[in-house]
């Protein structure tokens, strides 16, 4: 189940389809084959290229493994973007979490690994997959940073003051002291 040449085996045997079908349908089987994507080995990467996401978290989950994969095989992963995988999804940092840190970690050791693709075939993807990752990093650092809080912070709405219910003062009748005896 967990194998890569047993997911090929299986998009022989039944289809891309139906095994992309199976990514929505099989927990255990779309954690495996997501986990297997993102270690960047070559035939997990040729299980990606066959795949076809059925679902939008399909897609999702298969561009965070993809984008893990930049950083061990820039140059398979880049093989495989285009119309499928879009190369702004997969380089413009999808993770769900990211602080600050998380955020320059992945975007200095992603950058560092499309520096070694010197493959004239595929310096135009680099080249927009470094500007994606650029605009993400941008992007995902002005939403962490402080100033950018502050600048943006909710406005609570304008509290209402309650005005209290005044009672008419009672009138006071003051006694007769005039005498009429």
């Amino acid at each position: 189940m967990g194998s890569a040449d047993l997911v090929l085996s299986e998009i022989k045997l039944r289809g891309a389809t139906a095994v992309s079908g199976r990514l929505d349908t099989d927990e255990n089987f779309g954690r495996t084959v997501m986990n297997g994507i993102a270690t960047g080995d070559s035939v997990w990467l040729e299980v990606a290229a066959r795949i076809t996401p059925t679902s939008s978290a399909a897609e999702a989950s298969l561009s965070i493994a993809l984008a893990s994969a930049l950083n061990h095989s820039p140059a398979r992963v880049l093989k495989i973007l285009g119309e499928k995988y879009p190369v702004e999804e997969v380089c413009g940092i999808p993770f769900l979490k990211g602080d600050s840190v998380g955020v320059v970690s992945y975007y200095d050791s992603a950058t560092a690994s499309l520096q070694t693709i010197v493959s004239d075939s595929l310096r135009g993807v680099r080249d927009e997959c470094r500007m994606a990752l650029a605009d993400a990093r941008n992007r995902r650092l002005e939403r962490i940073s402080p100033g950018y809080l502050i600048k943006n912070k909710p406005v609570a709405p304008a509290r209402r003051v309650r005005q209290r219910v005044t009672k008419p003062k009672p009138t006071v009748t003051r006694s007769d002291t005039s005498s009429s005896d």
